[in-house]
């Protein structure tokens, strides 16, 4: 399951698979009594729900992958909010910040959890023969818990295990991988500048379909910020978990 689950990583959902998505994050609302029926699904099928969701728009990607970590311990509505916006991926984000959480809510990533003024949760039963206004006093606080679905994908799709599986892809581009990781890493870089040290390189060549064909260096800049490697901040530079990637492999004697 993981395996498969890394290679939709790096590849688009079909037209259809979108389409089905869209009727499950549409509604930037929720409620708990309006959640779907997660006990009529597998956990494959809920799984497969949550992927979808995260591989929706490749801007949002990182955003959704890193809230599901982050709400690993449950936390309030502000406090997860904060901390999408904090991120740096956040700027070029197509959602606002509780649209992201609620759509991770709809594809069974995250639980929502309504509490009283006490602390206590308010159970859908509490809130029977409640009108709307006496439903709104009675809950205090909104907060996200990372669902057991939510966790094992963020296992399962750490930055660090996406680098190894995209290496593991490609082992005859891996040396060029890594370059272009300590490339970025030692300040940031435009896209011209990424294209000129790429230019020329082997690496580039592919074949299809029988024909020999040189890839665009933008092949490898989106392959590693679909790991979670890359990130654009006034030019491409690494991440927190590239930059640690790129560490491990320099204490295990794989870059210079």
């Amino acid at each position: 399951m993981a395996e498969t689950i890394f290679k939709q990583m790096y590849e688009p959902p079909a037209p259809d698979e979108r389409d089905e998505e869209e009727a499950v994050c549409d509604d930037a609302s929720v409620d708990a009594a309006d959640l779907p029926a997660a006990a009529e699904l597998t956990f494959e099928e809920k799984l497969g729900a949550l992927n979808r969701c995260v591989m929706r728009h490749p801007l949002n990607r990182e955003i959704l992958y890193k809230a599901l970590a982050f709400c690993e311990q449950e936390r309030p509505l502000r406090e997860a909010e904060d901390f999408i916006a904090s991120l740096p991926q956040f700027t070029s984000a197509t959602q606002n910040h509780y649209y992201l959480l609620t759509s991770l809510v709809k594809a069974y990533g995250l639980d929502l959890v309504e509490r009283d003024e006490e602390g206590g949760i308010v159970t859908p039963e509490m809130k029977e023969g409640l009108t709307e206004d006496e439903v709104d006093d009675l809950v205090a606080e909104l907060s996200f818990e990372t669902t057991e679905v939510g966790r094992y994908f963020v296992e399962y799709n750490k930055p660090a295990a996406r680098l190894v599986d995209l290496l593991g892809l490609a082992p005859e581009r891996a040396d060029t991988y890594i370059e272009l990781l300590e490339f970025v890493g030692a300040e940031p870089r435009t896209y011209g500048q990424v294209e000129g040290l790429l230019a020329g390189r082997p690496a580039l060549e592919t074949v299809i379909d029988g024909r020999r064909e040189t890839m665009q260096p933008s092949v490898f800049v989106d392959k590693l910020e679909r790991a979670g490697a890359l990130i654009w901040n006034k030019g491409w530079t690494l991440t927190e978990e590239g930059r640690e990637f790129l560490e491990d492999l320099k204490v295990n004697g794989q870059a210079q």
